[in-house]
């Protein structure tokens, strides 16, 4: 007798699952709107402004880096000002974005960075490359702002 009230109470379970709509997924325009977000600030970090740099944060972002400590905005605006003191070395973060997706105000953008780093002389070299994933929330302005951000260094294959 327990076994038909078993796979009775599995069906019904099974139809209430179905019966549930999917999660609404953001349009094509709210993703476009993530990636411009990530490139706006790809163009600060470029020109060295640091309000512009600073843009992309919500007031109460915490910046976690595996081994290190977690970062509050003062930390980024902190470690930012400190490169952008040193107009003789020039830095760019290339991203190569796997995915961006949102729901309502809601949304987040996996990729991987490689800060690509040139000296005067001319020689270039990838300092450092990690894998993030970036979790936004839209703000009252309509403004993606990253207030969880996770990352963690990728170490070069060995041979």
């Amino acid at each position: 007798m327990r076994i038909p009230v078993l796979l009775s109470l599995l069906l019904i379970a099974e139809f209430i699952c179905a019966a549930e709509p999917a999660p609404e997924l953001g349009s094509s325009a709210d993703r476009e709107a993530l990636r411009s977000t990530f490139k706006r600030w790809i163009d600060a970090y470029a020109r060295r402004d640091l309000p512009g740099t600073m843009s992309i944060f919500a007031d109460d972002v915490i910046f976690s880096f595996q081994g290190s400590p977690d970062g509050k905005k003062a930390d980024l605006e902190k470690s930012y000002r400190e490169e952008f003191a040193h107009p003789e070395v020039s830095r760019a973060w290339v991203p190569q974005f796997e995915e961006f997706e949102c729901s309502g105000n809601l949304g987040f953008a996996r990729s991987t960075w490689k800060l690509e780093v040139k000296t005067p002389d001319g020689k270039g070299e990838v300092k450092a490359q990690n894998r993030s994933i970036d979790i936004l929330r839209r703000s009252t302005d309509g403004e993606w702002k990253i207030f969880r951000s996770l990352n963690y260094p990728l170490t070069p294959k060995s041979k």
